[in-house]
């Protein structure tokens, strides 16, 4: 689900984003109706799958170290 929040100058902005730490900051519109920020209680796709390639980083580095670790020879 998405929020709309708008804020007037930089101090309302601050606060709006301190209020709402829960959720997610996925946009900010600045157009001639006024300034808004938009949240997300769900992480959008981008981030999703950048977090899984992080994690697959960190899963084949500790693969790579655990096998640098094994004996060079094992007979």
């Amino acid at each position: 689900m998405t929020y709309k929040y708008q804020f007037t100058d930089s101090a309302s902005k601050q606060t709006i984003i301190n209020a709402h730490k829960d959720k997610i900051l996925i946009e900010e519109q600045n157009i001639t109706e006024g300034n808004f920020l938009i949240f997300s209680d769900e992480k959008p796709i981008e981030y999703q799958v950048k977090d899984l390639q992080t994690n697959q980083l960190i899963i084949m580095n500790a693969i790579a170290d655990l096998y640098s670790a094994l004996p060079s020879s094992t007979t």
